[in-house]
């Protein structure tokens, strides 16, 4: 029961939610993240850190990039998070980021070193 109530809080926040959507549809470097939803790595970090004490998100690193997606085994443990996501895919500005990020992972380079 706690763990439902968590993963619904997860969500109450409207920057943790648009994060949590766009990993949703695609494994995503922490830097696009950044870029598409303008905020800064600690930022994006701190909010997945909550998901990730969840296991709600999968967290990969590769050299000096961290790349997210849901974790697919609780999306079909709680059911309620796909019917979340559904409803978030309808409204701005989640249309508008899945937009944006689907534009800007066609970008060559986009996660080069800064």
């Amino acid at each position: 029961m706690i763990e439902v109530i968590e993963i619904i809080k997860l969500f109450s926040n409207e920057t943790r939610a648009r994060i949590l959507f766009l990993i949703s549809n695609t494994e995503v470097c922490n830097c696009d993240i950044e870029n598409v939803l303008n905020i800064t790595q600690s930022n994006v970090s701190k909010h997945l850190k909550q998901a990730e004490f969840l296991n709600l998100v999968n967290k990969r690193k590769s050299s000096y990039w961290t790349y997210y997606s849901l974790n697919n085994e609780m999306l079909k443990r709680y059911s309620f998070i796909n019917e979340i996501l559904k409803e978030l895919a309808k409204i701005e500005p989640f249309k508008n980021d899945l937009k944006n990020l689907r534009e800007y992972l066609k970008k060559p380079g986009r996660c080069e070193r800064r």
